[in-house]
């Protein structure tokens, strides 16, 4: 199979005789310093790390041999929040920002379109299969950076949750979901509506590489976590 990009779950492998010539420059996810200082008699550079990742910029290159296609796919883009599967990893997805697009035609044989993302900064597992606890246990992230799950908590009234050194306590009916991805970090009830009362106290879950316990006190029946491991390369 020709190389192809998927944004969206839309395929440039839908058309015919398109392919991307040029996947642009990938970076790892580089870490953000809060500082980064010249000390007087220190041999290089003193960096203080955030905790924290940066995005960067990344310029994909598509042919297409009708400009009808090429139409069709632009507009498959959204504006910000873009997922995107590529030919050569096709077990993993990323996320992107789109910031231009720029047509060029070939000639009498097609049409180029060069697309320039604004990349998260991290490798997501595409099939990260949700792991169900129906009593304390154990659980693994396989990737190199810390996850943000998404957790469903199914029981009834004061609850608490611990995974590795951090605790949540919460009042739940029937079910809450916590969704711990940055930006989008809510507890939404039974229903699906957003309800942060719920949570009484305690931050919101990061999962390190490795393993790190979990642990439920109260009326819990089952908690399922979506883990969505990730990866800095």
């Amino acid at each position: 199979m020709a190389n192809y990009l998927k944004v969206n779950d839309f395929s440039t492998a839908n058309f015919k005789n398109c392919v991307v010539t040029d996947f642009g420059t990938i970076h790892s996810a580089t870490p953000r310093f809060s500082e980064q200082l010249k000390l007087y008699g220190m041999n290089g550079s003193y960096n203080q790390e955030e905790g924290t990742f940066d995005n960067y910029e990344r310029t994909i290159r598509v042919f297409f041999e009708r400009f009808s296609n090429l139409a069709t796919f632009v507009e498959k883009f959204k504006a910000v929040g873009n997922q995107l599967e590529f030919s050569y990893q096709p077990d993993s997805i990323f996320y992107a920002d789109l910031l231009d697009t720029e047509i060029i035609p070939k000639g009498m044989y097609g049409w180029e379109l060069a697309i320039k993302l604004d990349m998260q900064p991290f490798r997501y597992h595409k099939d990260s299969k949700p792991i169900v606890f129906t009593t304390s246990g154990t659980i693994n992230n396989p990737g190199s950076v810390y996850s943000e799950p998404i957790i469903e908590i199914e029981g009834d009234g004061d609850i608490s949750l611990t995974i590795g050194r951090k605790t949540m306590y919460l009042a739940i009916k029937t079910k809450a979901t916590i969704d711990c991805r940055q930006g989008k970090q809510n507890i939404y009830n039974a229903t699906g509506a957003v309800q942060n009362t719920l949570r009484k106290r305690g931050g919101f879950f990061e999962i390190p590489p490795g393993n790190s316990g979990i642990a439920f006190v109260g009326n819990v029946r089952k908690v399922t976590i979506k883990p969505n491991w990730r990866y800095k390369v």
